[in-house]
């Protein structure tokens, strides 16, 4: 995609007359990019998940700072943390239990009792009734985990709907329009970005870089457009990438020239 736009830019001499349409297109491939990034990022830690209270009483009194610190701690990755929260440890390996149980100084007996959900996979035990019952468990906790993904998913659905709904619904007729009109100055269209970029602030995203700026090569933060560009050589971002804290979501994107026409 980077080097089809790319194209659709250099042969344009004037900014103010690129075709509307490329950039229109260009907002569903975002806000695509956008929705994939929420699953990894931190936004998700705001939702309130079955086991949080607790968890936080036992954090609390261990000087465990947030989710981020358990995870940290206990070697689980945030979506692991995710799945103690949502009572579903079952996922998790009987190594990764210990280290959580470790971390929260419970013994497993005592970590089955604060959590409910101790899977049979690591509990010790020739019992059949205690099997049984840690399977019907088990059964029940994936139950319950079904219908709160389900729930998630539709309030973010709507949550992000309402978000985007100035820009959803004006896609359509901007659309029309741009086809209708295809010499129409891309500033007409300007305005239907603003939306898109409230979603950002709200979710905590910055951007690395801005569009057509000038600065010096990082492999860390940029993703050139030839294999020969060396790490502190200067360059120029041709789309902006988009980070969560210390995350990389997306590189921005570099070259060694700007597109035709355009002057630094």
């Amino acid at each position: 995609m980077f080097y089809l736009l790319d194209a659709t830019v250099d042969v344009t001499t004037d900014i103010t007359t690129v075709p509307a349409f490329s950039i229109a297109l260009a907002v569903g491939g975002i806000f695509l990019i956008l929705v994939y990034a929420y699953a990894a990022s931190e936004a998700g830690d705001a939702i309130d998940f079955k086991y949080d209270t607790i968890l936080r009483e036992r954090m609390n009194q261990l000087d465990i700072v947030d989710w981020q610190d358990l995870g940290d701690k206990a070697g689980l990755s945030r979506f692991g943390v995710r799945l103690v929260r949502q009572g579903d440890v079952g996922k998790l390996t009987v190594d990764q239990l210990r280290r959580l149980a470790t971390v929260l100084n419970l013994n497993f007996q005592e970590f089955d009792r604060t959590l409910s959900a101790l899977p049979t996979s690591a509990t010790i035990t020739s019992n059949p009734t205690e099997i049984e019952e840690l399977r019907q468990q088990c059964f029940r906790l994936r139950e319950e985990l079904q219908q709160q993904k389900t729930q998630l998913t539709v309030d973010f659905r709507r949550t992000t709907f309402e978000q985007l709904q100035t820009l959803l619904t004006s896609y359509p007729a901007a659309r029309k329009m741009a086809e209708a009109k295809p010499e129409m100055p891309a500033k007409n269209l300007s305005a239907l970005f603003t939306p898109l970029e409230n979603l950002l602030s709200s979710w905590n995203f910055e951007t690395i870089g801005s569009a057509w700026e000038q600065v010096t090569y990082n492999p860390q933060l940029h993703q050139p457009d030839v294999e020969d560009i060396k790490e502190g050589e200067l360059v120029y971002i041709r789309f902006v990438g988009y980070r969560d804290g210390e995350q990389i979501l997306a590189p921005a994107k570099v070259s060694r020239t700007l597109p035709a026409g355009i002057k630094n």
